[in-house]
């Protein structure tokens, strides 16, 4: 079945008010970054003798073993498995590997010097477009913890409100999520004719590093070895450091945005694997239909098992389509990022 645009949002033919998406892995493959079997080969080839030893006593309590050739477990999985361990045997070894896993995880990140920026660049070009000249917000919600959209933001004059303020060194300000821009005429706030992105990063960022109590943002570039990144190591449960500080404020305002400003989701690359987002955040107001979800994914992933009998739920799979509980057959290619921002 062709999906068209009108299909998966069906409000943009007369606004983008109340539009946001949800962004995995898979939405920043294209432009050089790993998904997650390749990150997770890339990272345990990385461990030296003496943590591939922690990690197999680690699965062998769990009665597994890691598999080579599928790089099974994932690196979710592996973090879960990791940190069950610590908090069950007291084994302080596995904080230790924890550790690493998190260093060798952001490094494949930095690795990637030059990202192909065209496939966002023309994303946010082509929202631009859909204004009309009027002041809009479209949200945008993501598990990645690289810098694309900020980049490609910038690149095509899009303003990006990501919870930091500031300059050269910007300072954690969640209000900035309530900020509008615009001028003052006679008395009179008038915002100003653009397009403004508001940019939740669930799991954190390459550029966000935590000085004392304080959080920041800064350039990569400008970072070293020692600065403590702000980034929830890939997990399938994330909810213990998804209530630190500063992932509470940003899961909390994600939770009061959803269903109320932001009424109508895509989601691309997104796997569903993280329980508390899909348990915490997605389920509750598609239950209540006060939102609607329309997932972009190559296959189906188990995470969707609760969601396929709600009515607020659709998706697009290569194989099949399902819409509003009931499948099709014939699939589509939107599920790569490029493809979904050709519709646009």
């Amino acid at each position: 079945m062709a999906l068209d645009l009108d299909t998966i949002l069906p409000n943009v033919s007369h606004s983008l008010d109340g539009t946001g998406f949800i962004f995995g892995a898979g939405a920043s493959y294209e432009a050089g970054y790993p998904l997650m079997t390749e990150l997770t080969r890339q990272v345990i080839t990385e461990l030296k003798p003496d943590e591939r030893a922690i990690l197999q006593d680690v699965l062998k309590a769990s009665g597994l073993t890691y598999d080579e050739k599928s790089a099974a477990p994932n690196i979710e999985e592996i973090a879960d498995y990791v940190i069950e361990h610590r908090v069950n045997s007291n084994d302080l070894r596995c904080g230790q590997l924890e550790r690493r896993l998190q260093e060798l995880i952001l490094e494949r990140i930095l690795a990637v010097k030059s990202p192909l920026l065209d496939h966002h660049c023309k994303f946010f070009d082509a929202l631009k477009m859909r204004t009309f000249g009027r002041p809009r917000v479209v949200w945008i919600f993501t598990t990645n913890y690289d810098l694309l959209i900020e980049i490609a933001a910038a690149r095509v004059g899009v303003n990006v409100e990501n919870g930091f303020s500031g300059s050269t060194e910007r300072f954690f300000d969640p209000l900035q999520f309530k900020c509008v821009t615009g001028e003052l005429a006679g008395g009179r706030f008038i915002p100003n004719n653009q397009l403004t992105v508001k940019l939740i990063k669930l799991h954190g960022s390459i550029s966000w590093v935590r000085q004392s109590s304080a959080f920041f943002e800064n350039h990569p570039d400008s970072l070293n070895s020692s600065s403590s990144r702000i980034m929830v190591l890939p997990r399938r449960r994330k909810v213990v450091e998804s209530l630190a500080a500063p992932f509470d404020t940003l899961f909390a305002h994600a939770n009061r945005v959803l269903g109320v400003e932001c009424k109508y989701l895509v989601s691309c690359g997104y796997s569903f694997g993280d329980e508390h987002i899909n348990q915490q955040l997605l389920l509750p107001v598609l239950k209540a239909n006060r939102c609607r979800l329309f997932a972009l994914c190559e296959n189906e992933p188990p995470g969707l098992a609760s969601f396929k009998a709600l009515p607020s739920f659709s998706a697009g799979f290569s194989g099949h389509t399902l819409l509003s509980g009931k499948s099709t057959a014939g699939g589509t290619d939107l599920w790569q990022f490029s493809k979904l921002v050709s519709l646009f």
